[in-house]
């Protein structure tokens, strides 16, 4: 049987559903046959319900925030008008902007406590309150090397199938050797290391997409990608970030900071 939700989309008992994300301004008229889709950023346990909005997903981590002043972050707010007048905006959800940010380093999730994924110093925690706060002690009392300023450029948007993301370059060696001894300082500091770290993708996300696309989304999916693309030109084809910091979050609405790090 299937149950449906408050935006008219059916969700099957065996998941193929399609969640919805309209802002709501956006004027977007919802087919009426819906087509059955799978989850993916979306759905019990994830950052995102079925219907686009945060859930509780708590952890910490590094993140650069985007200067609200740049020409990059208003080509990504711009671009994320461009995802809501689009045909598949109810196939995402567009982060707020004060949330807009570039990992430096991965720290920690709910998932790690509870999947019992946490490093020798901090396999005893039962929290992720417990956990922020014995990495925050440990930031406090080390020597990282200072970090000067950060500046990236823009690579090009990931395929829009996953979610509606620009993946960045440092723009200089500067950069480039600022960022990595940042990374390798904090692993070996918190003794924290994931699978993909040598081969990290630094990137700012604008927003995920809530379910699997179909073949149907493939040709707004690749018009989208192009309109988006052309706006990250001329002044918004670099960044300087804000200085990173230790930040916290309880879903992906905010990062609020903790401490931060050292600066050159």
């Amino acid at each position: 049987m299937s149950i449906p939700n408050r935006r008219g989309v059916f969700f099957g008992a065996a998941g193929a559903a399609a969640g919805l994300a309209l802002a709501p301004a956006t004027a977007f008229a919802v087919s009426q046959s819906p087509e059955r889709r799978e989850p993916l950023a979306a759905g019990p346990g994830k950052k995102w319900d079925l219907d686009g909005n945060a859930q509780r997903f708590r952890g910490n981590t590094v993140v650069c925030p985007v200067p609200q002043d740049s020409a990059f972050f208003h080509a990504e707010t711009e671009a994320m008008e461009i995802m809501k007048r689009s045909s598949i905006t109810d196939q995402y959800v567009c982060l707020p902007h004060q949330s807009m940010h570039m990992t430096v380093f991965d720290a920690t999730t709910q998932d790690n406590v509870i999947n019992k994924q946490l490093p020798a110093w901090l396999a005893d925690c039962t929290d992720v309150s417990e956990v922020s706060q014995r990495i925050l002690a440990r930031l406090q009392e080390s020597t990282l090397t200072p970090l000067g300023p950060i500046t990236m450029k823009v690579r090009g948007f990931r395929p829009f199938d996953a979610n509606f993301t620009m993946d960045l370059t440092p723009a200089d060696d500067a950069t480039f050797n600022t960022l990595w001894t940042a990374r390798r300082e904090l692993s070996a500091l918190l003794d924290i290391r994931p699978s993909n770290f040598e081969t990290y993708q630094f990137h700012s996300t604008i927003g995920y997409r809530l379910v699997k696309p179909l073949a149907s989304d493939v040709p707004p999916m690749e018009r989208l990608a192009a309109k988006c693309s052309a706006l990250f030109t001329g002044d918004a084809a670099t960044v300087t970030m804000q200085h990173p910091a230790f930040n916290l979050f309880d879903d992906m609405l905010a990062f609020p900071r903790l401490w931060r790090l050292p600066r050159a």
